[in-house]
C-alpha cells in the first residue's frame, strides 16, 4: 500500500524540522571550547582558536579557520577541517576521529587518536600532505631570515604523552626556491628541483636522519641533530655534517670567490665538499672538513 500525499508532506516537514532545530540549537561554542581543549591536550603554552563548529555529512563536525599557536608564534592555520569520529572508538580507552582539511592552497587527511589512562592525556595523529605552498607558512618565516618557497608532499607520525613527544616525518619539497638574506659568494638565491628530509623529533632534539636536495647551482647532503630551544628558535643549536657539490656552471661563475681550501678539494678531483654546522640558527658556524 502506498503512502498517501499527505502522509508524505507530513512526514517531510517533521524531518526538516527536526534538522532545523537540530543545525540551529547545534552547541557550537560548548563543541569550540572542548576541542580546542583536546588539542592543546591542557598545555597552556599551546593555544586553539576556531571560528566556527558546524555539522557536516557523513556525520562529523566541519571547523572554520583553525589556528594553532605556541606562545603567540601561529604553528598552523587552516582554512577548513573536517572532523569524523569513528563510532566503535568512542567505547573504547582511545577514541578516533579521521580528518581532511585545506591549508596554504594544499590538503591534508589523516587520523588522530586521543587516549585517556594513568600516564595522562595524550594523542596521536597520523596525517598525510599535498601541494603545501611553503612560502606561506607562517612558522617557517619565524625560523629563517630567508624566504623559502616550493610545494610540499609526505606524511608524518606526532605523538605526545606528557612529558614525552615524538615526531617521525618524511617529506619531499619540489620546485624549491631559497632567497637568501645575504648572499653567499655574490649568488642571491638557489633552486633545488626536488628536496627530501627523514626527520625525528624526539622531546628537545630535531634529528635530521637524511636531506638530500638536488639543485640548478649545487646538489647537498646533511644530516646530524638540532637541539630545540623552547623559549626561543633563534638559539636553537646547530649540529650538522654534510656535503656540497657545485655543478660545473656554477663552480666556474664562484671559482675566484671561494675559499682556497675548497678549490683545493675539486682540483684533486673529489667531487662533493665536506663540511660541518654548528652553533645556533641565528649565528651559525660553518667549517670545511
Amino acid at each position: 500500500m502506498k503512502p498517501s500525499k499527505k502522509t508524505l508532506l507530513y512526514t517531510a516537514y517533521i524531518i526538516g524540522i527536526t534538522i532545523f532545530f537540530l543545525w540551529y540549537l547545534f552547541p557550537s561554542d560548548t563543541l569550540r571550547a572542548y576541542l580546542a581543549y583536546r588539542l592543546t591536550q591542557g598545555n597552556s603554552d599551546v593555544s586553539v582558536t576556531i571560528d566556527r563548529v558546524s555539522p557536516a555529512l557523513p556525520p562529523g563536525l566541519k571547523l572554520q579557520n583553525v589556528v594553532i599557536a605556541r606562545q603567540a608564534v601561529t604553528l598552523i592555520d587552516l582554512e577548513s577541517l573536517k572532523v569524523m569520529p569513528e563510532l566503535l572508538s568512542l567505547f573504547r580507552e582511545r577514541s578516533a576521529v579521521n580528518f581532511m582539511g585545506r591549508a596554504y592552497e594544499g590538503s591534508l587527511h589523516g587520523r588522530v587518536e586521543f587516549s585517556d589512562d594513568r600516564q595522562g592525556q595524550g594523542i596521536k595523529i597520523d596525517a598525510n600532505i599535498a601541494r603545501i605552498q611553503v612560502q606561506q607558512i607562517s612558522a617557517l618565516k619565524q625560523l629563517s631570515e630567508h624566504e623559502i618557497s616550493g610545494g610540499l608532499d609526505g606524511s608524518f607520525v606526532y605523538a605526545h604523552t606528557p612529558p614525552n613527544r615524538s615526531l617521525a616525518g618524511n617529506l619531499t619539497v619540489t620546485n624549491c626556491r631559497i632567497l637568501l638574506a645575504t648572499p653567499v659568494f655574490n649568488q642571491k638565491s638557489f633552486d633545488f628541483k626536488n628536496v627530501e628530509a627523514d626527520l625525528r623529533l624526539q622531546n628537545n632534539s630535531l634529528i635530521v636522519k637524511e636531506f638530500n636536495a638536488r639543485g640548478n647551482q649545487l646538489d647537498l647532503n646533511l644530516a646530524g641533530n638540532i637541539a630545540l630551544n623552547a623559549t626561543d628558535p633563534a638559539k636553537n643549536m646547530l649540529n650538522l655534517t654534510g656535503t656540497v657539490t657545485p655543478h660545473h656552471v656554477f663552480l666556474a661563475k664562484i671559482e675566484n670567490d671561494i675559499p682556497v681550501e675548497m678549490l683545493r678539494n675539486k682540483k684533486t678531483g673529489s667531487t662533493a665538499i665536506s663540511f660541518k654546522v654548528d652553533g645556533t640558527m641565528d649565528d651559525p658556524g660553518f667549517s670545511l672538513n
